[in-house]
């Protein structure tokens, strides 16, 4: 067996295992999440550590190795999931990075994180719809988490659901304006308004300012004082 490569049968395998351990835990160890960390996250934090360190050297085999002990350690540990993700897209092995994903929304519970990797590893490889389920289902979860809203706008605009991809970034601007995030809020209007533009009477909102409805007339003005 070359030296380089960990068997793909290995990383099935204690995926599998993972399955057969049940249970599922919260991504960011919210409520319900129990006090104390248990010796096997303990165990899995430390492997997700060291196989970052290999990572970070070129390392790549023996990453994945640390990773893998890590969910064999604690298959509820969700950045040991995302970790190996990213080994396995940096090598290539788009598949196995999906499946690993998957296995880390299977078990744990509201793993926004992975569910924006699947998302744009998914959209990256063309499977726009599979994409945007992912996206739809993070931002149901958490829209305020980094980067899902931005990345479920690109995708709607690759889809060319443009009125979608005006919703996703007029709502990505409220989370931005209520945060206080001045920058991510004027990236956030500019994409809004060249939007509109292309969107036209399609949209409910700007459409408002020629129509007769007064709840779509006082929307336009609320948005044009944006």
């Amino acid at each position: 067996m070359p030296r380089r490569l960990v068997p793909a049968a290995l990383a099935l395998a204690v995926l599998a295992s993972a399955a057969l351990s049940g249970g599922s835990a919260r991504a960011d160890g919210g409520e319900g999440a129990p006090p104390a960390v248990s010796w096997a996250t303990a165990q899995a934090r430390e492997r997700t550590e060291i196989g970052r360190d290999h990572a970070a050297r070129g390392e790549g085999d023996q990453a994945m190795r640390a990773f893998l002990d890590a969910i064999s350690f604690d298959a509820t540990y969700g950045p040991a999931y995302l970790a190996l993700g990213d080994v396995l897209v940096a090598r290539g092995e788009t598949a196995e990075a999906d499946r690993t994903l998957s296995m880390g929304i299977e078990h744990v519970a509201g793993f926004v994180e992975a569910l924006l990797a699947r998302g744009k590893l998914r959209a990256r490889l063309h499977r726009t719809a599979d994409a945007i389920a992912d996206l739809e289902a993070a931002a149901s979860i958490r829209p305020e988490a980094p980067g899902v809203l931005r990345a479920l706008t690109d995708t709607y605009i690759a889809a060319r659901a443009l009125p979608a991809a005006l919703a996703a970034t007029r709502l990505r601007l409220s989370l931005d304006e209520a945060q206080g995030d001045a920058h991510d809020a004027g990236e956030a209007r500019a994409v809004a308004r060249a939007l509109v533009g292309l969107v036209g009477e399609v949209d409910p909102v700007t459409a408002g300012g020629s129509g007769r409805s007064p709840v779509r007339r006082a929307l336009w003005a609320a948005t044009r004082r944006r």
